[in-house]
């Protein structure tokens, strides 16, 4: 079985990847097709649990994504370079150094997708 990483790069700068990536995540957990699905906030990627907390269509779409099951991090140095930490705690986001679990997404054969 197919594995899938997907890295939401885009802020609400962009808010079609931002959806697109959102929705296609929990679209492919429901499939139920793929062996392992994971999903990083990082780079400006981490400013988007803040940026939606209020937004009535993709609030919504970021608590679907997080009740699924998927494997859900951001990156820590990230979150603190753009002062998301806090509104990364309070969308019960686990934060770490994500740069090593990418790599290793890679070896294992996931197939990568970026918004």
């Amino acid at each position: 079985m197919a594995k899938l990483a997907i890295v939401l790069l885009s802020d609400m700068k962009d808010p079609v990847k931002v959806e697109m990536a959102l929705r296609f995540a929990t679209v492919a957990a429901k499939q139920n097709r793929l062996e392992d699905i994971r999903f990083f906030f990082f780079g400006p990627g981490v400013r988007v649990p803040g940026q939606i907390r209020e937004d009535p269509a993709l609030k919504p779409a970021l608590d679907e994504l997080l009740a699924s099951g998927i494997a859900t991090l951001a990156c820590i140095y990230n979150a603190r370079g753009l002062g998301e930490e806090a509104h990364l705690r309070e969308a019960e986001i686990q934060m770490q150094a994500i740069g090593a679990d990418l790599v290793n997404v890679v070896d294992q054969g996931y197939q990568v997708m970026t918004f």
